[in-house]
């Protein structure tokens, strides 16, 4: 009998971290750029950048249902080039943006 977890194999950040660690081990100073928390703050331009963009009136809203034209023009364009289906991006791509 087949178990359904079979197919499931280690997760692969708990790879890529004990291979960092190996190499961490070695000598070597790897800089972990990949998921949890970082360890140092980031640059103070990007805090005062944040601080400034979050004190706008204007970015505090509920987001688009129909999502940015651009973005749907252009997954129209994608599934075209690449599934040879044509879409139309008014009626039949749904791609909410943050804004």
């Amino acid at each position: 009998m087949q178990n359904d977890l079979d197919g499931i194999g280690e997760y692969y950040f708990s790879q890529k971290l004990r291979e960092i660690e190996g190499l961490n081990k070695q000598g070597r100073d790897i800089i972990n750029l990949g998921i949890g928390s970082p360890d140092l703050p980031p640059h103070a331009e990007v805090i005062k950048t944040l601080q400034e963009e979050s004190a706008k009136p204007n970015v505090h809203a509920y987001q688009s249902y129909k999502g940015s034209p651009v973005l749907r023009k252009a997954i129209s364009e994608w599934y075209k080039r690449w599934y040879n289906v044509e879409l139309d991006a008014e009626s039949e791509i749904f791609a909410p943006d943050r804004k």
